[in-house]
């Protein structure tokens, strides 16, 4: 009876650690920090990756994120294909480019846009004898990057002023390099984003006209992406993710005064810039229709010639 008794105690003890031991595993599980590398611009466009981090929303998706700066999608799609990122932000060109050279990335969110009542890309000039894009015919103008959004667009808008583009020279000058590009003569004009448009602005620069929402409003522009396998082989951690960013997002869309507040909190910007500069849009549901714009406008700058899946260059959670 004793040992009945004694072996009953035994299975009793064995099903209460077993039960712990589970318990206690699937806390572990649960409290596991997912460490992420994110590849992005410092800038106003994508503070909501700050905005993401002082308000704890990755925190909330047991995501730890460190954000790495880099120059633009040139550098961070290869960073992607590499695994030195998980995630990195890309205009709408740098994913088509990859797609037609077999990478396989997509958008996990295709996320902010400008329209023609808050354009935050406008073109620059210093120089008085321009004014009108006419007047850029054989002279020099600027974008960031070649065969880009802007490259793209700076293109489009140039035809659509009647400008013999031509007769007009691109050249490559990074964003915070335009304004003393203008000054020093290197080229005549600039496609600036903020905030360095409203700082030509106040330093006596003149706008000769907006090169996206001129062409198209509103237009989408760029979001974030990843590899296509990471991807599928981890659904569960990409939704937490973009969660995390579309509460940054929805912050910034219930009160644009948060995302001004966190631009100035994490740049060097002038609280009087800060206040002054467009914002632009964010949006947390773009279809992925919207991307037959940048196919149509990469198409007929010979940039590719195949027609694009849509629906699998903006991945979706319901997948």
């Amino acid at each position: 009876m004793k040992l009945a008794r004694f072996a009953a105690a035994i299975a009793v003890a064995a099903t209460t650690a077993i039960t712990a031991m589970a318990t206690t595993c699937t806390a572990s599980a649960q409290e596991e920090i997912t460490k992420l590398k994110v590849g992005y611009l410092p800038v106003g466009v994508y503070s909501y990756f700050w905005r993401a981090q002082e308000a704890g929303y990755f925190a909330d998706e047991n995501i730890e994120v460190e954000l790495v700066p880099m120059a633009g999608g040139g550098q961070i799609i290869p960073a992607l294909q590499s695994g030195a990122l998980q995630f990195g932000i890309s205009d709408a060109l740098g994913v088509l480019n990859a797609r037609n050279g077999n990478i396989p990335v997509t958008y996990v969110a295709f996320n902010f846009s400008q329209s023609s009542d808050d354009p935050v890309h406008s073109v620059l000039t210093t120089d008085p004898g321009i004014k009108s894009p006419k007047d850029l015919e054989g002279k020099a103008v600027a974008t960031n990057l070649s065969y880009n959004t802007d490259w793209t667009m700076m293109r489009a808008w140039l035809r659509q002023n009647d400008v013999d583009i031509d007769t007009v020279t691109f050249r490559e000058v990074p964003f915070p390099d335009m304004l003393p590009a203008l000054r020093n003569g290197t080229v005549a004009a600039v496609g600036a984003v903020e905030p360095f448009v409203t700082f030509g602005k106040e330093q006596g620069a003149t706008v000769l006209g907006h090169y996206f929402t001129d062409v198209q409003s509103p237009i989408v522009l760029s979001g974030i992406a990843a590899m296509l396998p990471y991807v599928e082989a981890n659904p569960d951690l990409v939704k937490r993710f973009v969660t995390a960013v579309d509460r940054a997002i929805e912050d910034f869309q219930k009160d644009p005064s948060i995302a001004r507040a966190t631009i100035g909190a994490n740049t060097k910007i002038p609280e009087s810039t800060v206040e002054a500069m467009n914002l632009g849009d964010w949006e947390t549901k773009v279809p992925p229709e919207t991307m037959q714009f940048w196919v149509d406008a990469a198409k007929k700058e010979g940039i590719i010639n195949d027609t694009a899946d849509l629906n699998s260059l903006v991945w979706s959670p319901d997948e």
